[in-house]
């Protein structure tokens, strides 16, 4: 695959977490974690303003947020992904130089048991790939992030990645309606990394991202590689979770219904 010359500075590490919203978060949790045994990358969680809790697949995280439910019953969906940014100052940098627009930086900050304020996370904003159904945002954590992945990928795979035999999460796939803008908006951000004849960028160890044609702007689905596919087919049969579209195995169940997993063999 083609490169651009080294000399360029990247701007995104590689795929951090993506973001999941439910009215029944907590249930889909369990499943994730326990079910499914996904490890936990943290624990649902009332953070002030919003209530969320992470699994991981290996590679990136599933952040999955709370909703609260309404009069009509809302189906599970994914609202967007957050960039590694390689660091966070570095990366600010080069999207001026690049005239990539962005937000503000916006820490979140906890007070800590002496009183004291630590930031723990801040994001900033990527209106150029973003849409009203994704929000795509860098995001930098305190400290250690590379460590805790290692440790939850470490962690999935003494369970030989759990009854679904997971590996990893191999790629997003994303659509859009406007699919020559959206790519070209891609490319710039994520050069020196040049994207495939279909499409798909991969970036860094987390899962690559492929851009395709669609009705609709928005996540259409998330590829997971597992190790044993018929283990995995097994599994989710005897779930009554198991669908099987011209040879594509998906994940099925209410708590799933609105998402899209689509597993292959590794």
């Amino acid at each position: 695959m083609a490169q651009t010359p080294a000399s360029v500075e990247r701007i995104v590490k590689q795929i951090d977490h993506i973001l999941i919203v439910s009215p029944s978060a907590k249930e889909l949790f369990e499943l994730l974690s326990e079910t499914f045994q996904l490890p936990v990358a943290w624990p649902m969680t009332d953070y002030g303003g919003f209530t969320c809790g992470g699994v991981s697949l290996g590679n990136v995280n599933l952040e999955i947020i709370s909703e609260q439910a309404s009069g009509e019953s809302r189906e599970a969906r994914w609202t967007g992904f957050a960039l590694e940014p390689l660091p966070l100052g570095t990366s600010l940098r080069e999207l001026d130089a690049r005239g990539i627009g962005h937000g503000l930086p916006a820490p979140f900050r906890e007070f800590q048991s002496d009183g004291s304020l630590k930031t723990r996370w801040t994001t900033v904003g990527l209106p150029d790939v973003s849409c009203d159904s994704t929000q795509v945002f860098l995001c930098e954590y305190d400290d250690g992030i590379t460590t805790r992945r290692d440790r939850l990928a470490e962690e999935l795979r003494s369970r030989n990645g759990g009854p679904l035999s997971l590996h990893a999460a191999k790629q997003i796939v994303y659509g859009t309606r406007d699919v020559k803008d959206a790519r070209r908006q891609w490319q710039m951000l994520l050069k020196p990394i040049e994207s495939s004849s279909e499409g798909a960028w991969p970036v860094g160890d987390g899962p690559a991202l492929q851009v395709v044609g669609a009705d609709a702007n928005g996540i259409r689905s998330l590829i997971l590689s597992v190790m044993d596919l018929d283990q995995a087919k097994r599994f989710l049969k005897s779930k009554n979770m198991y669908e099987n579209e011209s040879d594509i195995v998906r994940v099925g169940g209410p708590l799933l219904r609105g998402l899209n997993f689509i597993l292959v063999q590794k």
